[in-house]
């Protein structure tokens, strides 16, 4: 594990124990003076924790789009194609996302493709 990669792990788990503060503080207030089962605890917990992984899946989905603009090749004619991002709402197990896919366009053959699923056709 590199510098980078430790600098990283330690500022997620800062964020993550100050989210969790901050979480325990919004159920706090939102719960008033009673004392919650636990279930009341761990249910919003939980869908907290499905709302970041929803967050990360988009983010990091995004980042992986990005970087496979560029041109690619057509399969079928071999022309060179620009590929484009566009939205694709995909069902989770976390719940529903927005997903950040990289398409290419071919003209002459008047289709489209997915650049992600060659990984040799980027240029």
């Amino acid at each position: 594990m590199d510098a980078n990669e430790v600098q990283l792990k330690e500022k997620l788990e800062h964020h993550l124990q100050e989210a969790a503060r901050v979480a325990a503080e919004i159920q706090a207030l939102e719960q008033g003076e009673q004392v919650p089962h636990f279930d009341q605890i761990e249910l919003p917990a939980h869908q907290l924790g499905q709302r970041f992984s929803r967050a990360i899946q988009e983010e990091r989905a995004r980042e992986v789009a990005l970087q496979r603009l560029g041109r690619v090749y057509c399969p079928d004619c071999k022309k060179q194609c620009k590929v484009e991002i566009e939205p694709r709402s995909v069902a989770s197990m976390d719940g529903p996302i927005e997903l950040a896919e990289p398409v290419a366009h071919c003209r002459r053959c008047r289709r489209s493709f997915f650049p992600s699923a060659d990984p040799n056709g980027i240029r």
